[in-house]
């Protein structure tokens, strides 16, 4: 793909932004649910959309319009923007700064956690008698995510992060890259399932908050 010039990519982010900020066809905008600066809502289970990576949300929207990955809230929403809609308003949600110091929040690595922690073990050493890597090897040091393509889990509610494997257990989310996260679902049990959960919702607690800029 060529790359924007800078009034591209400027216009791309202004249509971005009107699309998150007064939504489009009649539906909700984005900011209603997920905050002004894509903060999301942990207490009321909606996720933060700031820093993730623009091709991973765009082909999240893609899969909630076709049904692919399911969610009565979202589907509608996603099913009103056309394919250049969604490119933007993914562009410009991957624009907004994270909602926690990544720095700080990779450096709470745990090599070495207690074996007694199943969150903390599950996400930093796997479970290898289940053939389940740690969840660090994909998603960073941290759970702060890689690229494009890998999400930042850490700060995203218990409940939330519990849904979505549910939703891969039951063939109801595409399975990611390489199937990875349908068989790691399927793989682990419920109690697994809630520990890691529980630790990644609480992974931010520990790390400094950005300041809070202004919005790019």
């Amino acid at each position: 793909m060529l790359a924007l010039s800078t009034a591209q990519a400027d216009a791309l982010l202004d249509q971005g932004k009107q699309i998150y900020t007064q939504g489009v066809s009649g539906t909700p905008a984005c900011v209603t649910c997920h905050g002004a600066r894509g903060e999301g809502s942990a207490a009321a289970n909606f996720p933060y959309l700031a820093g993730q990576g623009g091709a991973y949300l765009e082909e999240q929207l893609k899969a909630l319009a076709d049904g692919s990955r399911q969610n009565p809230i979202m589907k509608p929403i996603a099913s009103a923007l056309s394919e250049p809609q969604r490119h933007a308003v993914a562009t410009y949600a991957a624009s907004l700064p994270r909602p926690w110091n990544a720095a700080q929040l990779a450096a709470k690595a745990q090599t070495y956690p207690d074996g007694k922690d199943t969150g903390a073990w599950l996400a930093n050493r796997g479970d290898w008698s289940k053939q389940v890597p740690a969840c660090t090897q994909c998603h960073a040091a941290g759970g702060i995510g890689v690229g494009s393509q890998f999400p930042a889990i850490a700060g995203l509610s218990k409940t939330y992060i519990i849904e979505q494997f549910n939703l891969w257990r039951h063939d109801q989310r595409p399975a990611g890259p390489g199937q990875v996260m349908g068989n790691i679902a399927k793989r682990l049990a419920e109690p697994q399932i809630e520990a890691v959960a529980t630790y990644f919702a609480g992974l931010p607690q520990a790390a400094v908050p950005q300041a809070s800029g202004a919005t790019p």
